[in-house]
């Protein structure tokens, strides 16, 4: 009864914001106590010295992770320091189960003039991505679809909260005992969405899709071949890793798994990932990021 009281009455306190940045500037928190030291409001989010973006906090985690540690210090920061260099030198770039749009800002504050296309089907996170993207004038054209290997709709498994960081299509991978929505979305194939969209390449992929993934490539048909695009992909399972190499083997792609704690090494196919994400790129992709 007392926890939640508390944290009813930490909620409601005043100028948190103005003194977390304070605190900020002098003294950097243990991630065991800057968890629980949240605010709700925008903040900017610097890449480097030239390039930042804002973000409005809801009092989650991931931007609370921004808030404090940056995108080189906290939440997969292996993985952004990759993608901030392949943003770069793209031209169209996907960011594929972009939540609030983490990755499809950084994509379009470091490279301006690129086309970024961010999806996200669950709409009140969906809206969030929407506002980020407004708050910054930026035009990512964000869509309220899941993207699959069918166009039409399917079901996703969503929680009863405010937020929430993943969801899974067409299978529940919760908890039994976890109360779970059965919510009907929209969904995309993207062979589909480059033929409606008139796109002649794409360059980087990056796909959060919570054992999608596979779905994801399969509906990309014969671009995948033609564009073979940079991916940052999540590998979760074993199963989704078998899946990935089948449909990725007549491509001329080098592998590398990703450990936001301990680095990047080369591997010879795609595996469970040592954290959540893996790197799927050509050689001179690899060269660039000084990975060989």
């Amino acid at each position: 009864m007392i926890k939640p009281i508390l944290r009813s009455i930490y909620r409601q306190l005043p100028f948190k914001k103005q003194l977390f940045h304070i605190i900020r500037k002098f003294w950097k928190p243990h991630p065991s106590l800057y968890q629980h030291l949240h605010f709700q409001g925008v903040f900017k989010v610097p890449i480097d010295k030239d390039h930042s973006f804002l973000m409005r906090h809801y009092g989650y985690q991931i931007e609370n992770e921004l808030f404090w540690s940056g995108i080189q210090g906290g939440w997969e920061k292996e993985s952004l320091g990759i993608w901030v260099a392949l943003c770069q030198n793209a031209t169209t770039i996907l960011d594929i189960g972009a939540n609030t749009g983490i990755y499809a800002l950084i994509a379009k504050t470091v490279n301006p003039h690129s086309r970024i296309y961010a999806f996200e089907p669950v709409k009140r996170v969906y809206e969030k991505l929407v506002a980020n993207n407004t708050l910054n004038g930026y035009d990512i054209l964000c869509l309220e679809k899941a993207v699959s290997d069918a166009d039409g709709e399917a079901i996703i498994y969503d929680l009863p909260s405010e937020h929430v960081y993943s969801v899974t299509v067409n299978k529940n991978l919760n908890a039994p005992t976890t109360s779970t929505i059965e919510t009907r979305i929209r969904t995309i194939k993207l062979a589909s969405f480059i033929e409606e969209n008139g796109l002649d390449s794409i360059d980087l992929i990056k796909v959060d899709v919570e054992t999608h993934e596979p779905e994801v490539l399969k509906g990309m048909e014969h671009y995948l071949q033609k564009f073979q695009p940079t991916l940052l992909i999540e590998v979760l399972t074993e199963e989704v890793a078998d899946q990935l190499n089948t449909l990725l083997k007549d491509l001329p792609y080098l592998y590398f798994n990703i450990d936001e704690n301990k680095g990047i090494r080369q591997v010879n196919q795609i595996g469970k990932s040592d954290y959540y994400n893996f790197l799927c790129c050509d050689h001179a992709t690899a060269s660039m990021l000084k990975l060989l």
